[in-house]
């Protein structure tokens, strides 16, 4: 059994934590940069640390080096914030054997073995209607999804413009993000549709859902993907999409169990107390990703 400390304590690194093997890698900490994620002192000034530890312990890099672990996990999704934690850790003295899931995260994805395997078994069990997407990003599941299943139709919903300003407004008053509104423009439309094998099959609707959706209200839908990232995308898209899901359809709903984007489970919890729980099944990615059936 190795000692094993993780470097970095945001989403990505709590959602390895998940996957570390029990059998052969033991968890002893969890070392951060950010003093604000610190759960280890009674008082940081003094550097007294508490008797007991609620949950994951996570401290100053160099005290999680101070462990003296058998293999550091460097659980950055980029190789430039892998290289610097990499150099944090070398400086606080550590030597040893470290994984960087920046590798896997460029070279393996979960998500796309999951929507492989899921559409598969959506034509397996016959399940009609068609296909759907909010929030875009910059195509790389759009396509997945068009040439996944090619023979259904794909609408792409995406404002094309980043946040809209109606979304922030309920986000910060809610007090779940601080994103801007040009923070995070990322889908291009001509970029978008060139990815795409079977652009004929594919309607883009431009603009703020749910007013892009109001000439689609009697589609049926096998299958949704929905990356909105703020509360009230996430509540009004699972409103507009749930009750138009076909028998055995599958929500795909990112950032479920992100803790920088607490509005969308915000907003799962406050549908769930509107209509009945949801079932719910994680999807083991590394991103807090979910499956929502229709029964």
């Amino acid at each position: 059994m190795k000692n094993v400390v993780i470097l970095e304590a945001d989403n990505l690194g709590l959602s390895v934590s998940d996957m570390l093997n029990p059998k052969e890698l033991k968890l002893v900490g969890i070392g951060n940069s950010n003093m604000d994620t610190w759960n280890v002192f009674k008082d940081i000034k003094t550097g007294e640390l508490k008797d007991e530890i609620e949950g994951l312990p996570i401290m100053p890099i160099d005290l999680a080096v101070a462990l003296e672990p058998d293999l550091i996990v460097v659980a950055a999704a980029t190789p430039e914030k892998s290289n610097a934690l990499k150099y944090m850790a070398i400086r606080a003295g550590f030597m040893g054997d470290m994984l960087f899931i920046s590798d896997l995260y460029q070279q393996i994805t979960v998500k796309g073995a999951a929507l492989r395997r899921l559409t598969r078994r959506l034509y397996d069990l016959g399940v009609e209607g068609n296909v759907a997407e909010l929030g875009c990003y910059n195509g790389d599941i759009s396509w997945q999804l068009n040439a996944l299943m090619p023979d259904r139709k794909l609408y792409l919903f995406d404002t094309m413009e980043g946040f809209d300003d109606r979304d922030l407004a309920v986000e910060l008053e809610k007090g779940f993000t601080t994103v801007k509104p040009n923070e995070y423009i990322f889908a291009k439309e001509d970029y978008l549709m060139a990815r795409l094998p079977y652009p004929e099959n594919v309607t883009l609707k431009k603009g703020w859902f749910p007013e892009t959706a109001f000439d689609i209200e009697d589609e049926k839908f096998a299958l949704v993907y929905m990356d909105a990232s703020l509360y009230q995308p996430t509540f009004t898209g699972m409103e507009y999409f749930f009750p138009r899901m076909s028998q055995g359809g599958v929500i795909v709903l990112c950032g479920y169990e992100d803790p920088a984007y607490g509005g969308i489970r915000k907003a799962i919890e406050d549908l769930e107390a509107k209509y009945g729980a949801f079932l719910i099944l994680p999807l083991g990615d590394l991103t807090g990703t979910v499956m929502i059936v229709h029964p």
